[in-house]
């Protein structure tokens, strides 16, 4: 019995401790990152003053991560990652692979909604391309290499079947109403499967899904 008793305090003790390393979530404060683990137990992951957007991929227990730096007038973003374990700071992009038509430049002056991908292989975000249209891409968490998908202005990648993988996405074009934000169902080749009246419409597409 004695025996027992002490294989299950030890067990409890070491799943304890195991937890401590376990991370459950992230927050931001102060335009900082922190992680929460399961314990309840938390963390200051970054200390610049600066970040945003944290992502936290608990396979390798590493978060992904928008930095923005400032240099006189200009504003340029970073994607980062950070160890939890030990705070070890990585760029995983700071370059677009081409030239935007905006400011004619490879540096990524905008990291909006940054979003891990389905498969967990990839951070999906909008960023500059032309001067009418922003565009999604998809980053790979580890190699830093871009994939190019399509024009959008807003985005959600669907999880529910019969269109899992598939994207909604506000689309910056000229239809029947001119220039102006078009809603439609795509895949991730930039295919588009349904069109949508407006924002409202889509949001009713969406709701029967889920």
């Amino acid at each position: 019995m004695k025996n027992i008793l002490t294989i299950i305090i030890l067990t409890f003790l070491l799943t304890s401790c195991s937890n401590t390393d376990k991370p459950a979530r992230t927050y931001l404060k102060d335009k900082n990152i922190y992680a929460i683990n399961e314990n309840g137990t938390e963390k200051q992951l970054t200390f610049n003053g600066t970040d945003s957007g944290p992502i936290l991929i608990k396979d390798n227990g590493t978060v992904i991560f928008v930095r923005t730096e400032s240099n006189g007038s200009t504003t340029r973003k970073k994607l980062m990652k950070v160890s939890i374990k030990d705070l070890v700071e990585s760029v995983l992009t700071d370059q677009k692979p081409y030239i935007d038509w905006i400011e004619g430049s490879h540096d990524i002056f905008n990291i909006d909604s940054p979003t891990l991908s389905l498969d967990g292989k990839y951070v999906l975000f909008i960023v500059e391309k032309w001067a009418t249209a922003n565009e999604l891409v998809k980053v790979d968490i580890k190699t830093g290499q871009w994939t190019e998908l399509f024009t959008a202005e807003s985005f959600e990648e669907l999880g529910k079947e019969p269109y899992k993988g598939y994207f909604l996405a506000g689309q910056s074009d000229i239809e029947d109403r001119g220039r102006d934000i078009y809603f439609r169902l795509l895949n991730d080749s930039g295919r588009i499967i349904k069109k949508f009246g407006d924002e409202e419409s889509m949001k009713e597409f969406r709701a029967v899904l889920k």
